[in-house]
């Protein structure tokens, strides 16, 4: 079995021995192809690529897609499979640039305690690139939906918190909730929400890290999160699956609790990778599971 893994970052030891260091004004990274497509905010030149399958109808859904820290968008549209399934199912598909800190890795503005002095809104990056690629491909105003890996999940759940009713549902994939932003979520709106997280994860820890012992700053833990958003959609009853590999040899599962709301058609998806670290198995074939869920909001 073959894990996909998502960095949250380059190494424990680098955190905690430079982490002043990554306080300096952000640079975007320059990626050399001619598929890389620019927009100015706040003065800053940001990057990000799209994916407009050929005769995409007017109106068409849109996905967001974030990489985890130190990766790329690049890297992340080749590696995932979006692009594939969006031909399949036709929705365009969007990879947004992180920018860059000193230390040369690419990341979200999620308030890490390393990057608390960096001065970049993410949040007004996004808003102002979902509003140019919506007019510039007529895409749907509603059907907007994203997904994030490590950090770029994180990033999601920060989404979720502060763009109340822009994206129609959310899939943040090995992913914490800061405990500094998850104190001023409960004002949010409910979103329909799939979840992965793996129980044996060395950096995304399932139970979370309240008293910040790695230093990215508190976070809650994987039942924590969990239990925000079955408050948010008030749910009534779960349904329980199992998806294991083929391979008789692989120790990892993955279990999926699909938790349904009382009065409204949202849904909490929970996706255990047990015994999994910070990646997920091939044998998921989570991008499809992702539209899947997403495509029970579309409208």
């Amino acid at each position: 079995m073959k894990q996909k893994p998502f960095i949250f970052g380059v190494s424990m030891i680098l955190f905690f021995s430079s982490s002043t260091s990554f306080l300096s004004y952000p640079k975007t990274r320059q990626i050399k192809t001619k598929n890389t497509l620019k927009i100015t905010v706040d003065s800053i030149e940001r990057e990000y690529y799209i994916h407009i399958p050929e005769n995409l109808p007017s109106g068409a859904p849109l996905v967001m897609v974030f990489h985890g820290y130190s990766g790329t968008a690049l890297n992340t549209m080749q590696t995932t499979k979006f692009k594939e399934l969006a031909d399949q199912k036709r929705f365009a598909v969007c990879y947004p640039q992180g920018l860059l800190d000193k230390e040369g890795n690419a990341f979200w503005q999620v308030g890490y305690a390393f990057h608390k002095k960096i001065k970049v809104n993410d949040i007004k990056f996004v808003k102002k690139l979902l509003e140019k690629i919506r007019l510039e491909y007529q895409l749907s105003k509603t059907n907007i939906f994203m997904t994030g890996f490590s950090n770029g999940g994180d990033f999601c759940n920060l989404l979720s918190c502060e763009t109340t009713d822009v994206f129609r549902a959310t899939a943040p994939i090995i992913s914490c909730f800061m405990e500094e932003f998850y104190d001023t979520c409960p004002s949010a709106n409910s979103i329909p929400t799939l979840m992965l997280n793996g129980t044996k994860d060395p950096i995304t820890l399932w139970s979370g890290d309240k008293k910040n012992t790695q230093g990215y700053g508190p976070y809650l833990s994987t039942q924590e999160m969990i239990d925000f958003r079955l408050k948010q959609i008030k749910h009534f009853k779960v349904s329980l699956d199992t998806i294991r590999s083929t391979d008789l040899n692989e120790t990892t599962f993955v279990t999926i609790e699909k938790y349904s709301a009382a009065q409204s058609q949202e849904q909490v998806w929970m996706l255990s990778y047990v015994n999994g670290g910070h990646g997920y198995p091939d044998y998921l074939n989570l991008e499809n599971r992702i539209w899947e869920f997403f495509q029970l909001y579309l409208n």
